[in-house]
């Protein structure tokens, strides 16, 4: 992990080893998603993700994000444990991932700085990972439902259940959001300092 950085102006505070730990980990899910490719929008507007989700494509007629994850996880012939296997770990790597943001984001939003540029930083972390973690939770639906016929009740159950762990995180990083952005108020407002 990151070390806290430095001040280099009075403008500047330095960040604690938790608000680093937050921002790097938050960028390391982003960018972890994105090159996954877990994201059920791959659609840069509206009219394109109106499109996909009527049609379960895109205007150029590109598959969707599940669509090229399950051929390759899951292609013709492959066997019920090899498609849970790399469902299941997915799975798992998303919530390990989103659980640490979540862990760094509540132990910011219970204390420490009342700077109130270094929590909006704080504040944008989080919600990155929320939006990425949220564009996860669509495209893990739709990847699991695009196999629940290939795979047997029981693991079918389990990948459910790694998916309530998802939607779990998820929720904890809402709230830890929710409690960062309280701070930010109080210490804007003159109640933390």
């Amino acid at each position: 992990m990151s070390t806290p950085q430095a001040a280099m102006n009075a403008d500047t505070v330095a960040l604690t080893q938790t608000q680093s730990d937050l921002r790097s980990s938050s960028r390391e899910l982003v960018s972890h998603f994105e090159e996954a490719g877990w994201s059920a929008n791959a659609a840069g507007s509206f009219g394109q993700l109106a499109n996909m989700l009527l049609h379960g494509r895109t205007e150029s007629g590109a598959p969707a994000p599940s669509e090229i994850y399950l051929a390759r996880i899951a292609p013709d012939g492959a066997d019920a444990a090899t498609i849970f296997t790399a469902l299941d770990t997915d799975l798992a790597t998303a919530a390990s991932m989103a659980g640490t943001v979540a862990i760094n984001a509540r132990a910011i939003g219970e204390g420490g700085s009342a700077d109130t540029a270094a929590l909006a930083g704080d504040l944008s972390a989080t919600e990155n990972a929320i939006a990425a973690v949220s564009r996860a939770l669509d495209f893990f639906d739709e990847a699991v439902t695009g196999v629940d016929q290939r795979i047997d009740a029981d693991r079918l159950a389990a990948l459910r259940s790694r998916q309530a762990q998802l939607r779990s995180e998820f929720n904890r990083l809402g709230e830890s959001a929710d409690a960062i952005a309280d701070r930010r108020r109080a210490a804007r407002s003159g109640i933390l300092s």
